[in-house]
Order: structure tokens, then sequence, then C-alpha cells
């Protein structure tokens, strides 16, 4: 869904797309070509410079003369100027002068049109138009109150849901007078439960009803509802169906939604024969190719577990390790770190929409694929898009363990190291990270290294501490790789060495 601070390709790509749905809804608007302003040039100049005539102008009447006049654009547009010296003020512009909130011509004109001559940065007089019911007034002001509660890094929190309260009210002032972009984004507000009580169904209506009218965008998210299940039935199909919509129109996002979708079909054998060449075909290309900040880190994520695990490519665990440390980020916060292995430090509890899209896909394929359920089982674990449920993720590791997933006994190894969700049991807890370590895992080997370091579970043995840390640190595990640079460093297990020990620890560095 919309993010509530877009970048500046978001926000000028919703602009975009508002003003290509103000041309499809011509049909729907008074028809004032009748006027023949075009044939009346003069008159038509003598109109619009009288002011009382801009100023009982509403929007809709503002997007058709646009449309249908071509001198009508110059002729109202002589404030946007000083509207435009406003925003600098008030801190709505970019460096390079363009506006953090994408807004149309139209948007645009009918703002400054009312915007007065004194030089302040108050915004009583946005605030009157909006309580006059303009909705272009009312759909800026949610949003400049948008990237204020953005902006705040630390804000209490009832004030918070005071400011967010406002914004849906502006929003939906606004969304009433059907102000295109007013309507998309208090869809996400009723989608994730902002300044109002979460309802999928609401939010999917309002998609849809923009969706029908050809906005891309709306068509996105819409077909994103039908492959969760939010607010319809799930339908696999018809999420395809309305990313092809937007790809027809030539969305790269539809089109990298549809071959998003398709990897995880191929992967759980949904309408399509199981194949993980073609899955890992899928995702790499929306990995490499899209910019998308949800299904990007998804499948760039997915791509390193298919390297880390050789699933339809040649296995590299390095590789794969590597693409999923580096994708990690504050909207995707599994990394290697808290993914492939449990490291304390960040979190990983999430409600981002790449958290809760990946936890919900990861579960739809949990009754297919392993490794689907070991994901889903990651994300029960840390409340990584879903509510934390860490007595259930320990079963779910051990019910994989039993079957013989290395990754999944590691996991659980983790879980009876510190107690969580099973009792705290060090042998058991011994055993399961052996059972991981035998199977190659770098991670349970350098647990099984830690284990004799320390004694923890098994009697304390320096020597084959060493000897599982190199087996870690020999397949490039920067833990394992450390380790054993301090087995060097202090004579534990090997011989003294420092200069060894420096260079164990330069591969972990890098």
């Amino acid at each position: 869904m919309a993010s509530m601070n877009e970048p500046a390709s978001t926000t000028a790509s919703s602009a975009t797309q508002q003003t290509q749905a103000e041309d499809r809804a011509a049909s729907s608007m008074p028809d004032i070509t009748q006027l023949s302003l075009e044939h009346n040039p003069d008159i038509f100049t003598i109109i619009c410079c009288n002011e009382s005539f801009w100023l009982a102008l509403d929007l809709n009447t503002i997007k058709t003369l646009l449309r249908v006049c071509r001198r009508a654009r110059p002729l109202l547009s002589f404030r946007i100027a000083r509207f435009h010296h406003w925003c600098r003020k008030e801190g709505l512009c970019r460096p390079d002068g363009s506006l953090r909130i994408g807004l149309t011509p139209s948007d645009q004109i009918t703002l400054s049109l009312h915007r007065k001559n004194q030089e302040t940065t108050e915004r009583s007089w946005l605030v009157a138009q909006a309580d006059k019911g303009n909705a272009a007034a009312s759909y800026f002001l949610a949003r400049i109150l948008q990237v204020d509660v953005a902006r705040q890094r630390y804000m209490d929190k009832h004030k918070e849901q005071a400011i967010r309260q406002r914004i849906f009210r502006h929003l939906e002032n606004a969304a009433n007078a059907h102000h295109t972009m007013a309507m998309f984004h208090l869809a996400d507000f009723y989608h994730d439960g902002i300044g109002v009580n979460r309802n999928f169904t609401k939010a999917a209506e309002l998609y849809r009803d923009l969706a029908e009218r050809g906005i891309p965008q709306a068509q996105i998210t819409l077909g994103q509802c039908y492959e969760i299940g939010e607010g319809v039935d799930q339908e696999y199909n018809t999420a395809i169906e309305w990313y092809s919509k937007a790809a027809d129109q030539g969305s790269e996002d539809g089109r990298f939604h549809i071959v998003f979708l398709r990897g995880w079909l191929s992967l759980i054998s949904h309408g399509v024969e199981h194949c993980d060449v073609d899955a890992f075909n899928h995702w790499q290309e929306v990995s490499t190719q899209s910019t998308h900040p949800i299904i990007k880190p998804i499948a760039t994520h997915m791509v390193g577990w298919m390297h880390y695990l050789g699933r339809g490519t040649v296995q590299d665990k390095q590789k794969g390790t590597k693409i999923i440390r580096d994708n990690k980020s504050d909207e995707f916060r599994l990394g290697e770190d808290k993914c492939l292995t449990k490291f304390f430090g960040t979190r990983a509890d999430s409600n981002s929409h790449a958290a809760r899209k990946f936890f919900n896909l990861c579960r739809l394929g949990s009754d297919h694929d392993w490794l689907c359920r070991h994901l889903m089982t990651v994300c029960l674990y840390y409340g990584f898009g879903t509510t934390k449920d860490q007595k259930k993720a320990a079963g779910n590791f051990e019910q994989l363990a039993n079957e013989g997933r290395s990754d999944s006994q590691y996991w659980i190894g983790e879980c009876c190291y510190w107690g969580v969700g099973v009792s705290q049991d060090h042998k058991k807890s011994f055993e399961w990270f052996c059972k991981s370590a035998n199977q190659d895992n770098s991670y349970g080997q350098n647990m099984v290294g830690f284990c004799y370091y320390y004694g923890i579970g098994v009697t304390e043995d320096y020597t084959k501490a060493a000897k599982w840390y190199r087996k870690s640190a020999e397949q490039g595990n920067r833990y394992g790789q450390f380790f054993l640079g301090e087995c060097y460093q202090f004579g534990y297990g090997v011989p003294k060495n420092i200069d060894t020990a420096f260079v164990w620890f330069q591969k972990s560095a890098d």
C-alpha cells in the first residue's frame, strides 16, 4: 500500500496516474466544449482574468477546463509561483524545488488561486478552504499532516493518534468530493487501520472503485488484495487479471507483480507444475529490475535462499548468505543475523507492508514446501508481519527438524538453548546443533564449537571447539571465522598464533 513518507518516484507516479485518471473520467464531466471557448479566446481571457470567476471555480471544473481548452492553463496558473514559494517556506519542497507531495496541475491551480499574497507560512488559508469543502485543500492538508508525522522521530502516542484521525477526516472529505488520490490514500488508511479501525472490506471497495476507473496503482493494490485474500476471497487468477490490466497500460509494477507471483506459484505448485528453476528466474528478474519497495526485497530474499540451498540454481552458500545479508533494511528486517542465524542486537519484529506480505505468502505455501513453512515459522518467532507466537514457532521448528531440515534443526537448538517456546535444555540444544552441523550447516557447526568452547550442554573441550569453528569458518561463515580467530589469538585448542588469528579476523571483517 502507499507509504506514509513516500519517495519522489512514488509521489510523482501518483500525480501522473491521477492526471491520467482525470482524462479517463472526462466522459462523466460536464461537456463545456459547447461553450466554444476556443473560438472566443478574447471572451475567455476576459472571464479568466476576472477574480470572482476563478475564485468560484471548483476542482472538477478546473480539471475540465484544462482538458478542453489549451488557453486555460496559462491563464489560471498565474499564481502557482507564489504557491510554490509558500510550499518551500513550509518545507514541502525537495532541494531541486519539486513538491514532496504529488499534486496534479489541477490541484496546484486550485490551491494557488485561493492562496493569499501575504508572506506567511501559516496554514489558516488552507484550513479555511478545506472547511469550505475544497477537495484539493482537504487532500493537500492531509498529506502535509502525514509529512509532519513522518518527520517526528518521537511523538506522544495520543497526539499522533489524534493527528492521524484528523488526516483520515481530511482524506474522507476529499474522497467524498471524488478526489482520486484522496480515495486511494483513504483506502490505505482503512487497510492499515490508521486513524480508523482496520477494515479490509472497505479498503478493497475503494481500491475496486479506482481500479475500475482504470488507475494502474489501484489495479495493482486490488490485485494484492486478491493475492493475499484481504477484503475479498483469495484468488490468484483474479490477482493476475488486475495486475495485467495495470501492465496493459504500461505499468512495469503491474508486470513485475505478475512475475513475482508466478515465482511463488511455481514454488508451491499452485495451478502450475512445481519448478524451482522458474521460481528462481522469476524472483531474479524482480530482484534485479524492479524498484517496488515491497516485492523487490522479498524477491531478493528468496533469491538468496535459492542460492544458499541450491534450488533452481547452482548452490553457492556464501553468495546466498551475502544476498540475504545485504538485502536487510528497515522495511525488511530479515537478514542473515535474523534468518539464517539468531544474533541479538537489532529487532526483527515488524508490521511493515513487506513483512505482512512475506508472512502471508510463506503461510500460503507452508503446506506445499518446507522452505515456506520454515520461513513462516521464523516470522512467527519474531512477530515479523504477524503476531509473535514463539511456542507455535518452536513446535514448527521441531517438526521440520525431525524431518531432517538442517536449518530448522539449528533453530530448534536455539529455542532449547534460550528456553524460547520450550523449556530451556542445554543438553538437548547441543544435540540439535550437532544434527544440524553433521549436515554441513555452518551455523550449526559454529554453535557446536560454541558449546564445546564454553561447556554448554557438553564437557568443555577447546580442541573440539576449534575443530568445529574451523568447519564453519571454511564454509565462509563470518561467525565461525571470528571465533576461530579468537582460538588462535589466545591459543585455545590450537597453537597460539597472532598472524593466523589476524587472517581469520580479516576474513570475518570482510
